[in-house]
């Protein structure tokens, strides 16, 4: 017959076996990625071949709507190369701020940044080659959104190019499900502000990803 002491021990081995079990797959739960983490935000974001579906050249100039603290602004920089120009507009001056002294530190002067204004980006007519605002619009305000795109529409160069990223509406990443926009709503706000659609990119796993291209100038009549 087992003894008291002998059972007591058979339970305290069972419960520190039974512990250290929970202890390993606690640890190999939060350990193991999912789809939301897998690499971060570069890993479903692809912001190098994001960039280079842009067509930027040597001296272009692009607009960076909504820049946040520079995700895109400073790979844009690096596109455009030293001759070309980079406008980062937002309407946070803390995210500014943070574009600007990241900017002076690394000595990169094809950065300008613009405090813009909900329904205004505070760009020149006719200013930049391109325009791309990614992961914005589903911030902006529903009635400040064709104002917005219109503005930005404006700021653009006969001929050139607006991009929009956003989120699909069926994205599996767990950020601002109640606030993503049809691809198709999206489409119009762009055909609103006078923009074709001329190009869809579809390798973004969690994002729509669309180019309109503004009108070429009408040739003066004789």
């Amino acid at each position: 017959m087992k003894t008291m002491k002998t059972v007591r021990k058979i339970i305290h081995h069972r419960y520190v076996v039974v512990l250290a079990a929970v202890i390993a797959l606690t640890s190999l739960s939060l350990a193991a990625p999912g789809k939301q983490a897998r690499g971060g935000r570069d890993a479903w974001q692809q912001p190098e071949r994001v960039v280079a579906d842009l067509g930027l050249q040597n001296g272009s100039t692009i607009a960076d709507i909504g820049c946040g603290s520079g995700y895109f602004t400073f790979r844009l920089s690096k596109a455009v190369g030293e001759k070309g120009k980079v406008f980062a507009t937002e309407i946070s001056a803390k995210g500014l701020k943070s574009v600007a002294d990241r900017a002076k530190k690394g000595d990169i002067t094809n950065i300008e940044t613009v405090k813009s204004d909900p329904t205004r980006t505070k760009l020149a007519r006719h200013s930049v080659d391109a325009a791309v605002i990614a992961n914005v619009l589903h911030h902006v305000n529903k009635e400040h959104r064709i104002p917005l795109v219109k503005d930005i529409a404006e700021a653009i160069k006969p001929g050139g190019s607006f991009y929009i990223i956003d989120w699909r509406l069926k994205a599996t990443i767990k950020h601002d499900i109640s606030r993503r926009i049809p691809r198709a709503d999206l489409v119009r706000l762009a055909e609103r502000a006078g923009l074709k659609l001329d190009a869809e990119f579809f390798y973004l796993e969690h994002q729509v990803y669309l180019r309109f291209n503004k009108p070429a100038a009408k040739p003066a009549e004789k």
